[in-house]
């Protein structure tokens, strides 16, 4: 357990302990369990240790005040015990004391890991306009996109899910396989950098170094995608389609840019309104319409403009209502 989570455990122990005073700070205590989601987990860990603890403290108790009782016996028996023939077995509460100590014990020592073995509560996080970086214990980092969430779960923080966007930065370690639920899909890592966009149920992931594996039930079998390549998954049909990427492309929201490749209309309008705020209705007949191109998302009003003027679209509304359609005539 790191040097972090040990502090924790000391609070959550202090904590459990000062509930049974009438003078307990409530306030205090609920501001603590709500300032980190693992507060709350390792709390639940010392209360359930001290529960089991008092229920085979009980038995002990138990044990103990038979032992008493036969001790008693034995003792009033003493005076007669030369009339007694050698082949009379006599009570051995001592035994029964030993064997109960050790089984306590052995109760104890799972007590005791009882922390070890309860995974943490998960992790939430979620953006609103802005990215945030997320830190992991073992070193590596995420850039959460904006309007995107992720959970983090698991003691080792290796399993995940997101809806949104994040580019990951993930470290090299063979023993603690990561592995990211996105749509329908099941991204598998074990040390690389990797950008992944889930919205409704399109997925795409592109590799900037290293290589990830890519599985779902609608596939016939895991893709494996090295650096440079990308994967876009259409859940709705159950295909995905695998190509080359630009490093530079890949993760450029960082930067203000948004690349495509024979991206589908629909797709780039919800990267506008994740990326750029920007809120556009498109009909059906126009949602399959493909784009190629790179648009600058620092305006999300004019990366609009742009989007329909490449594509021979007629932009209608204003900022806040606005919506595609097909030209006039």
């Amino acid at each position: 357990m790191k040097r972090a989570d040990d502090q924790i455990m000391a609070e959550a122990a202090r904590w459990h302990i000062a509930s049974e005073d009438d003078a307990m700070d409530w306030d205090a205590f609920t501001l603590w369990l709500e300032a980190d989601p693992s507060h709350r987990a390792a709390y639940d860990e010392v209360a359930l240790a001290d529960s089991v603890l008092q229920e085979y403290r009980a038995d002990l108790d138990e044990v103990t005040r038979e032992a008493s009782v036969e001790a008693t016996a034995d003792a009033a028996a003493a005076d007669v015990s030369a009339d007694v023939p050698d082949n009379v077995v006599r009570p051995v509460f001592g035994k029964r004391l030993r064997w109960a100590g050790m089984a306590i014990a052995a109760s104890l020592v799972a007590v005791l890991a009882i922390p070890q073995l309860v995974s943490p509560a998960p992790e939430v996080y979620e953006t609103a306009t802005s990215a945030r970086r997320i830190a992991l214990d073992d070193g590596s980092s995420i850039m959460l996109a904006p309007r995107s969430r992720l959970t983090v779960e698991g003691r080792d923080q290796d399993r995940m899910a997101l809806s949104g966007g994040a580019m990951f930065d993930i470290r090299h370690d063979p023993d603690r396989p990561l592995t990211i639920a996105a749509g329908n899909l099941r991204i598998s890592d074990i040390g690389t950098r990797f950008d992944v966009q889930a919205q409704d149920r399109r997925v795409r992931v592109a590799v900037v170094e290293g290589k990830v594996e890519v599985s779902s039930e609608s596939l016939a079998a895991p893709v494996h995608l090295a650096a440079g390549k990308g994967l876009s998954f259409d859940g709705t049909a159950g295909k995905a389609m695998v190509a080359s990427v630009r490093a530079e492309d890949v993760g450029a929201w960082q930067k203000g840019r948004l690349s495509y490749d024979n991206a589908p209309l629909a797709l780039v309008v919800a990267d506008l309104h994740r990326y750029a705020g920007v809120q556009v209705e498109v009909p059906e007949a126009l949602r399959d319409r493909r784009f190629s191109g790179t648009l600058v998302v620092g305006d999300g009003d004019a990366a609009l403009r742009d989007l329909a003027q490449v594509m021979g679209l007629r932009l209608g509304g204003r900022a806040g209502t606005w919506h595609l359609e097909q030209p006039a005539g």
